[in-house]
């Protein structure tokens, strides 16, 4: 009841972006925007030290909200949570003109390292990838600006610690929603011009599950999972899948594509069912009710070893199933490491727009109490020296162990 619930949720904020720009009440506009940071100061389960920002931010944005325009006001809101640089605290749906929502609506992971601002992971068939981006090439510039510059003037002179100038390189290389991106970028050194073409409508869904045996004697599965963990859809294709796997000596389970940030972990726990023969605990949670999240056993359990292969696409959901399937299964985690986004999330919606924010109302930790965020490959893959299976080192790898 409660997936077909966040189907119907989900079919109201498709809804909600094709209304994206009703007409508000500026009054209604403001007392959205207080609600919101009012609910974010209240619940958000990592402010730490930056309550005092978060006032600040409040009064920047506050008198940007004073409009009669949804697209506006949301536009007011996205840049007040920008300001905490934690990818986990979103907008709930899109609106026309915003940034892209990074990791799922981008196509490269850059880092800084040495000073240098390295393409760690492109994503296979995007926009950069098929512009020729590749791992290990280091960014000099974007639009004709030095990615130096470009990171300080996103910043906007507040903070400028490691893990904001990293924010900052991958808000910037995800690019317009439509049109060119040009990225001049070093490799083997050597400089070259790449122009990334964005394109502002997205592809046509995937098939939410693909299995299939694999190996030399196609007794290995191979079980991939794509888009959102929210539909309740999946659990049955999911099933069925297994079903049809059910004998093999091994499982290649892949979340690469896993980058929904549902505020539900139902289809997860679901799928942890059919690794585990009496309840366990797969994770913890910590805030105002702590609790210890369970998963108990469900149809026939899945017994042979599994390999979970991972990206920085394998977000939210993805990295509490792969977690899971860790501490449930004993399953081996093999890839690069995930996106990293922090907590267990809430919704909160506004009252009069309609406007829904997502953000982390309690911590989440594996149950030897491990920050789920840090959880990491037990056999790392470095996409930028894939010494063997250049097509996919990562499909490469795990087949290797399980063979």
């Amino acid at each position: 009841m409660r997936l077909a619930r966040l189907a119907l949720a989900a079919l109201a904020l498709v809804a909600l972006a094709a209304n994206a720009d009703t007409a508000l009440d500026p009054k209604q506009s403001v007392a959205d925007f207080d609600a919101v940071w009012k609910a974010i100061d209240r619940d958000y389960a990592y402010h730490g030290d930056s309550r005092a920002a978060w006032k600040r931010a409040r009064d920047t944005w506050r008198p940007r909200a004073k409009t009669a325009s949804r697209i506006e006001l949301a536009a007011a809101l996205d840049g007040l949570l920008s300001t905490l640089r934690d990818e986990n605290v979103a907008l709930a749906q899109p609106f026309p003109g915003l940034p892209r929502a990074v990791p799922e609506e981008a196509d490269i992971w850059a880092r800084w390292r040495d000073g240098a601002a390295v393409i760690e992971a492109v994503r296979i068939f995007g926009d950069g990838d098929v512009a020729g981006l590749r791992p290990g090439d280091v960014i000099l510039s974007v639009d004709g600006v030095a990615i130096d510059r470009a990171v300080n003037e996103r910043l906007r002179g507040s903070a400028t610690n490691a893990a904001a100038r990293d924010w900052a390189l991958r808000r910037i290389v995800a690019g317009p929603r439509a049109g060119a991106m040009r990225l001049e970028v070093a490799s083997k050194g050597r400089r070259r011009l790449t122009v990334v073409e964005r394109r502002g409508t997205p592809p046509a869904a995937p098939q939410a599950v693909l299995a299939r045996r694999v190996g030399d004697a196609r007794d290995l599965g191979y079980l991939r999972l794509k888009g959102p963990l929210d539909d309740a859809k999946v659990v049955a294709e999911f099933d069925a899948a297994l079903d049809a796997l059910a004998g093999t000596r091994g499982l290649l389970l892949d979340l690469r594509e896993v980058t929904g940030r549902a505020a539900s972990h139902e289809v997860t726990v679901a799928i942890l069912g059919r690794f585990v023969k009496a309840p366990s605990a797969w994770q913890r949670r910590e805030g105002q009710k702590p609790a210890t999240d369970t998963a108990a056993p469900r149809g026939a359990a899945y017994e042979a070893p599994v390999a979970v292969l991972v990206d920085r696409w394998t977000a939210g959901e993805g990295e509490a199933l792969a977690a899971g399937l860790a501490a449930v299964a004993k399953a081996r985690i093999v890839g690069t490491p995930m996106a990293g986004l922090r907590g267990d999330l809430a919704e909160f919606r506004a009252p009069h727009s309609g406007i829904g924010v997502r953000f982390p109302t309690q911590r989440a930790l594996m149950p030897d109490g491990t920050p789920r965020e840090r959880v990491a490959p037990s056999l790392t893959v470095d996409l930028s020296q894939p010494q063997v299976g250049a097509g996919d080192p990562i499909l490469y790898q795990a087949l290797k162990l399980l063979e």
